[in-house]
């Protein structure tokens, strides 16, 4: 089930990045640095909700490609929310970038959504740790 819940989030990922194709993004972009206290802070939080419902090395994985292909903050939140399926949350929230903003977080969604399935997929059979101990 929780699988189910992670590939659904995967799903919803790469329909976004799909439309940010259909919308025509450019070949290339750049992004702002990120600022390395709120990434970890970020990536903290994504870490701590993801290893709850999958395993760790696939929310490594995930955190890995988002530190290659989305450096900024903002960014870097509405990527984690469709990860972990908040799709109306990363809506609303990309929704508000300015559009030339918006160009180069849809370049490093394809980036990332290319990244993913070669790197990441690797780890979705793997299980999700149990937080309950044994019933004897």
């Amino acid at each position: 089930m929780r699988h189910a819940r992670f590939g659904l989030a995967a799903a919803v990922f790469l329909a976004a990045s799909g439309a940010a194709l259909a919308q025509g993004a450019p070949s290339s972009g750049q992004q702002q640095p990120a600022d390395p206290a709120e990434s970890a802070k970020v990536d903290a939080a994504y870490t701590a909700a993801c290893t709850a419902k999958v395993s760790k090395d696939l929310c490594g994985c995930v955190v890995q490609v988002a530190n290659l292909h989305i450096n900024d903050v903002a960014e870097r939140q509405v990527f984690y929310d469709y990860m972990m399926g908040d799709v109306d949350k990363a809506k609303a929230q990309r929704a508000m970038f300015p559009p030339e903003k918006s160009r180069v977080f849809n370049v490093a969604l394809q980036k990332a959504d290319s990244m993913l399935k070669d790197a990441c997929d690797r780890y979705k059979t793997a299980p999700a740790p149990t937080n309950a101990a044994p019933k004897p």
